[in-house]
């Protein structure tokens, strides 16, 4: 029995979660994956899993050298593959992270189309509007809205997220319109709770940049949570293109202070810097930048 097997079999367990399942996919006998992983062990004269009667964990061992088997496996399959003369095709758990609204407008489309062309790959998607430390979380590439921190991640520009400050129409009934930023002072403000500065709000007209400080009894730190509480007439609020769109195009709700921009945002595709990036990876990145037009729809059209 070779190392390859062995990795493979450790692989597929640490991703799958039981012996059993990655038995299963491997076409194998569950004591099989036993003897490899604990072939393995010794291998490394460490303990890889911890077991239960009713789980199995892995060790912080495993989990640092979870990437780099992975990347030997990748590389083994492709070296076969060229062996074979037959392009190398993607196979594997691909871990991919997308914010939570954003992706569930538009990327699961994406997904969609890449699974039905990739069955081979397994993929592992975490939907959160958090920056996830893609390292520890064994993430091969993420999608990120706003602008990026210093850090070893390489970005890939897709494209940007325009937004709007938007109302219902019943909410301003009764309540003097705002006509410029320092009017927000007096009206209730839905707060995006995980942008910085989120009580300040910036825009930008003919006469220069105006930073507003606005009072805002609910905070939220979901996008879509946002959309509803607005619609629900709980204030004004600024909601990324995707949210606010169908909205102004219903009249449901309307463009406050339209003479003032907000900055758009910019979406980028992140992924830790490495030499070598995996076949998934690298093929569902490409998906992305062949689809990034269609992640932005027309608020005004």
């Amino acid at each position: 029995m070779d190392r390859i097997d062995c990795l493979r079999a450790f692989v597929r367990t640490l991703e799958s979660g039981s012996f059993s399942s990655a038995a299963k996919e491997l076409g194998i006998g569950q004591p099989a994956i036993s003897k490899r992983i604990a072939m393995l062990e010794s291998e490394f004269g460490t303990q890889l899993f911890s077991r239960t009667t009713r789980t199995l964990k892995p060790t912080p061992e495993a989990d640092r050298i979870y990437d780099l088997a992975r990347q030997i496996l990748d590389r083994f399959d492709m070296a076969r593959s060229s062996v074979e003369q037959a392009a190398p095709r993607p196979s594997g758990t691909l871990r991919i992270g997308v914010p939570s609204s954003f992706g569930r407008r538009y990327i699961m489309p994406v997904i969609a189309e890449y699974v039905r062309h990739y069955p081979e790959v397994r993929l592992d998607v975490r939907f959160s509007e958090r920056f996830v430390n893609l390292v520890e979380e064994g993430i091969e590439l993420a999608l990120r809205i706003g602008h990026l921190e210093a850090s070893t991640l390489v970005a890939r520009r897709l494209g940007s997220v325009q937004r709007y400050l938007v109302a219902t129409p019943t909410y301003l009934h009764g309540r003097p319109l705002p006509r410029t930023p320092d009017d927000l002072a007096a009206h209730q403000c839905i707060v995006y709770s995980r942008m910085p500065m989120a009580q300040q709000w910036t825009f930008e007209s003919e006469h220069g940049r105006h930073v507003a400080s606005i009072n805002g009894a609910f905070h939220v730190d979901d996008a879509d949570a946002m959309q509803e509480a607005t619609l629900h007439h709980l204030g004004i609020a600024i909601l990324p293109e995707w949210n606010a769109a169908d909205g102004l195009r219903r009249g449901e709700l309307e463009h406050v202070l339209p003479d003032y921009s907000i900055a758009t945002l910019p979406l980028h595709a992140v992924y830790p810097e490495t030499q070598w990036m995996s076949l998934r990876a690298r093929s569902f990145l490409d998906l992305l930048i062949a689809r990034a037009a269609q992640f932005s729809p027309s608020a005004s059209s």
